[in-house]
């Protein structure tokens, strides 16, 4: 086993024991104002961003809402990293990867894909239930790790993360099983959610498969957070038919490995 990079012991056993793991005031406020300016100049079109990669809220592209500026309006960029020096930067910050370093016990990771979530005040939607794993299908083994890291403040009044601990034991279900699950979330004792409000600057990294979703942001207040989700070097990309046209991965920290992603 690889020596520790900045986690002790009980944090890591913490995060394969839940599924998830919160490092609280992980970035500085420079850190936080770069990616959080950068994410609003990418919203408002004032980069060369790809702008297939900017996606609306639902009620803004149907044309129910609006808001007061353009970057109130965005729902996720996504896909970016590869495109963005800002953005890379943020996905390559040591303090990041030593914790997914950590997380994996190895120093060869790859970026997988990355998702900046807007949710603006009043109108930023709920997430439902989910598995990151559902839409990374075709990368095994299933044990990817997302570090979302809080620009604003989130809370639970604007939609902050929430997880069910040791789902990611569950393995990777079906549709259906999905559908059966989330009708127990809330009201089984084994499917009770524990919410993760984070200060800006900290972040959360959950495991591929552990259950998450986050309400609708029916505050007055942003809640944007990345999401930055890496793989070991390691990992192998299988013929799945719907599996996501994602960018190539990129080497973020030691080495490839021919055959691998």
């Amino acid at each position: 086993m690889n020596s520790r990079r900045t986690l002790n012991d009980n944090q890591v056993d913490s995060f394969w024991r839940n599924g998830w793991l919160v490092v609280e005031d992980l970035l500085s406020p420079d850190d936080v104002a770069r990616v959080g300016q950068r994410a609003d100049r990418i919203a408002r079109g004032e980069t060369n961003a790809n702008p297939e990669r900017v996606q609306a809220e639902r009620v803004v592209r149907e044309g129910e809402a609006t808001a007061a500026a353009r970057e109130l309006e965005i729902r996720k960029l996504y896909w970016l990293a590869g495109q963005d020096d800002v953005l890379q930067a943020h996905a390559r910050h040591p303090a990041i990867v030593d914790v997914i370093a950590d997380l994996l016990d190895t120093d060869d990771i790859k970026l997988y894909a990355d998702q900046l979530f807007m949710k603006p005040p009043a109108i930023g939607a709920a997430q439902p239930w989910h598995q990151d794993s559902k839409s990374f299908i075709d990368i095994y083994p299933m044990d990817l790790v997302t570090a979302w890291a809080a620009i604003d403040d989130s809370t639970l009044e604007n939609g902050c993360l929430e997880f069910v601990s040791g789902s990611h034991r569950w393995g990777l279900l079906s549709n259906d099983q999905m559908d059966q699950h989330r009708s127990l979330i809330g009201s089984d004792p084994a499917y009770i959610p524990d919410p993760a409000p984070l200060r800006s600057g900290s972040v959360s990294f959950h495991h591929s498969l552990t259950w998450h979703a986050s309400r609708a942001n029916t505050s007055t207040a942003r809640r944007r957070g990345y999401a930055v989700h890496y793989m070991r070097a390691e990992s192998r990309r299988s013929q799945v038919f719907d599996a996501p046209r994602v960018p190539p991965p990129l080497q973020i920290r030691g080495r490839s490995f021919e055959g691998c992603v």
